[in-house]
């Protein structure tokens, strides 16, 4: 499986504050259901010079949870692939997260995290987004856009605001709907997944 390229053109302080958030993250056994899997956050994740955000759910147990790198391993991976490509995005110049940094499993399966681990895990969230100090972020799905509001102290919502542009104080918010298999089938086709991602502002 191919690594995303290693961000080492960051400025040294911010390279420094990073790789704290990353140790404090590894050694995180709050959530008592996540204690034994590992947290996705690392330079694999994507550029600390990002302009743009991307938050997601939670790491799959086929995509992040087994590689280690957001969207990477599994059919959302493949979906979210197609629709960077789609607008002209690579990898090496984004960074992806997670609202809740570890793969919850039922059963071994993926679950939807709890709102207690959406909670706890939101202040790793915040910090990347005070390190990285995006210009844009990019909500995939009800979970990521759940974490932003707990941070903002807000109440969007998918249905209402997915594709809109939103000024907050420190960057543009810009909920989408998740590009995995599921919400592809079934409520938002990959085909208007495209059209909604044309409309992030990539300038």
């Amino acid at each position: 499986m191919k690594q995303v390229n290693l961000d080492k053109s960051s400025p040294p302080e911010k390279t420094k504050s990073f790789r704290r958030l990353e140790k404090k993250a590894a050694s995180c056994r709050l959530c008592p259901s996540l204690a034994d899997q590992p947290a996705v956050l690392s330079t694999t994740n994507g550029s600390l010079n990002a302009r743009i955000i991307f938050v997601a759910e939670a790491p799959g147990r086929f995509g992040a949870g087994r590689t280690g790198v957001p969207f990477q391993g599994d059919r959302s991976g493949d979906n979210f692939e197609i629709l960077i490509k789609h607008i002209g995005l690579t990898r090496p110049e984004i960074f992806i997260t997670n609202a809740v940094l570890c793969n919850p499993l039922e059963n071994g399966n993926n679950r939807k995290p709890n709102t207690g681990e959406i909670k706890t895990c939101s202040g790793f969230l915040q910090d990347t987004l005070s390190i990285i100090r995006p210009q844009v972020v990019v909500t995939l799905g009800t979970v990521a856009l759940q974490s932003l509001n707990k941070i903002l102290g807000t109440r969007f919502h998918l249905k209402q605001n997915v594709a809109q542009t939103i000024p907050t104080q420190d960057f543009t918010l810009f909920p989408l709907y998740h590009p995995s298999p599921r919400v592809t089938n079934w409520k938002r086709p990959l085909s208007q997944q495209k059209k909604d991602f044309k409309k992030i502002p990539l300038r």
